[in-house]
């Protein structure tokens, strides 16, 4: 459900649950006061009133728990991209201490890896699948040609030691960035977001209130409240996913810093 409502572009998200849902409420509201006039006297005030603050603290728990969640979730995504692009400057930087072919053809490679992420694998994840294999295959390559490097110098042993520690790292951040495309809340989770906001604000609409204006206000303002709150743990609920989501920044650092020439493969697996 999420995953399709991103699909809609985020000014549309932002009406429907912003501004649509709290239009609906109040319409709700006014047919009720219509059908039942009597409910404005507030005579039940005293119960329902009771039951709105109970229900209302155990919903703001639920949705201040869902949206801090998200946020953390989509604030370690970015952490763990910008870690990924850091392990590759280090990998770049690092192999200057090899062979002068060992040194050439890792520059390629991490110049490569870096564009295969944005050019290939950033769109998969966007569309929900995780990963590119042509990014697997150039980390295949990585641990090839640094398993193949001629040692010759106690430096060269431990700067081969290193480059390898790196690589390990960089596979486990690649993993955990991926991990990410899949998450996201759980749809049982959603369900108890949506009745429990329309619980809280059913008892809104039955708190009795002569005043109608004021009433329309206080039941417009909660369901609005609600709606924002929803929209933002909707929006970064898939840190690689809609119209808000991490971008590819860090590892397009790594091309301009060390500049590529390299080009993202086009040829089969």
């Amino acid at each position: 459900m999420a995953r399709s409502i991103l699909a809609l572009p985020i000014w549309l998200t932002g009406a429907l649950l912003v501004i649509v849902f709290p239009a609906v409420i109040l319409l709700v509201q006014w047919g009720i006061r219509r059908r039942w006039p009597a409910l404005a006297r507030g005579e039940h005030n005293e119960v329902v009133g009771f039951i709105i603050a109970v229900v209302g603290v155990i919903y703001a728990v639920l949705l201040g728990f869902v949206v801090i969640v998200t946020w953390e979730n989509f604030d370690r995504a970015e952490q763990v991209v910008g870690e990924e692009a850091s392990t590759l400057r280090s990998m770049y930087r690092d192999s200057v201490a090899l062979s002068p072919d060992t040194q050439a053809r890792l520059h390629d490679l991490v110049l490569q890896y870096a564009t295969e992420v944005t050019a290939r694998e950033w769109p998969a994840m966007a569309h929900n699948r995780p990963g590119d294999p042509r990014v697997g295959k150039v980390i295949d390559e990585m641990a090839a040609e640094i398993a193949k490097t001629p040692i010759t110098t106690p430096s060269q042993q431990e700067f081969v030691g290193a480059e390898v520690e790196r690589l390990n790292q960089l596979v486990t951040l690649r993993s955990q960035r991926l991990d990410f495309v899949e998450g996201g809340i759980p749809g049982v989770l959603w369900t108890a977001l949506i009745i429990g906001g329309l619980v809280t604000i059913g008892f809104a609409l039955l708190f009795g209130l002569e005043q109608a204006v004021l009433h329309s206000l206080m039941v417009g303002s909660l369901a609005a409240l609600i709606g924002v709150l929803l929209f933002v743990a909707l929006l970064i609920n898939y840190p690689f996913s809609g119209s808000v989501a991490v971008d590819p920044q860090p590892f397009d650092r790594v091309l301009t810093d060390f500049g590529s020439s390299v080009a993202p493969d086009d040829g089969a697996d």
